[in-house]
């Protein structure tokens, strides 16, 4: 019979009260999606956390890279503990910003998005290259207190900077509405805010990454194939023009 993934076992339990050095009372557990691991938002009678199982064998990368991101004062997750493939990690109460970009429309979450992606690139480094998120999607950014914190980084590698800009265009863009003004006008607010930050340019170079990204993104959204390769042949040739 196949483990059940859904529910917490004893490995989990462990970790968690290792995490909080003490034994805890369950108030309540939440399953949250994710494309690859199981992950739980755990209410205790200390406080709630993040308890992560890691299915993809990345947990160790990514405790590594959460605690040296804190270390250097970018916002994400404080990491708690990790055991086997179990991570403990700092719940973030605040808005995911797929929620505030995709309802309210909210430019300040669109420009707090530009200044976190853009501090992660300048001070995360391998050998003189930039470390990038890979999976820069909005429901890997939560907002609380006015600040944006990156919550997912098990794919960090070293790649291109625009890769990371081109996925979360990709991602305001290819959520529901789509392609709209008010989005395309989301995305400029973010990239012009990413130049000022960065110092590069990024509103032109950025363009075909975008259209990459749509273009790959109809795998798990069939039923829009022909409208992401519509909007991705029209990204490679200019942005829109916006009245």
């Amino acid at each position: 019979m196949a483990p059940d993934l859904t529910t917490l076992d004893a490995p989990g339990w462990d970790a968690l009260r290792h995490a909080l050095n003490q034994r805890v009372v369950l108030v309540n557990e939440t399953l949250i999606p994710s494309k690859r691991n199981r992950v739980w938002v755990v209410e205790t009678d200390v406080r709630p956390v993040v308890l992560k199982r890691s299915l993809s064998g990345r947990g160790e990368h990514e405790f590594d890279i959460l605690s040296e991101a804190r270390r250097i004062g970018l916002d994400v997750p404080f990491p708690l503990y990790r055991s086997g493939d179990y991570l403990v990690l700092e719940y973030i109460a605040g808005e995911r910003c797929d929620s505030l970009i995709n309802h309210m429309f909210s430019t300040e979450a669109a420009e707090k998005l530009a200044v976190w992606l853009a501090e992660f690139h300048a001070r995360l480094s391998r050998n003189g290259q930039s470390l990038i998120m890979t999976d820069a999607e909005l429901a890997n950014f939560v907002m609380a207190d006015g600040r944006v914190f990156g919550v997912d980084l098990e794919d960090v590698s070293v790649g291109d900077p625009l890769e990371d800009l081109g996925c979360l265009i990709s991602s305001m863009l290819g959520s529901e509405p789509l392609f709209t003004p008010i989005k395309f006008d989301l995305c400029m607010r973010l990239l012009e805010t990413y130049e000022s930050e960065s110092g590069m340019e990024a509103m032109e170079s950025v363009r075909p990454y975008v259209a990459q990204q749509l273009r790959m993104s109809t795998v798990t959204k069939p039923l829009f194939r022909r409208t992401f390769a519509d909007a991705a042949n029209r990204l490679e040739q200019a942005w829109p023009r916006l009245a």
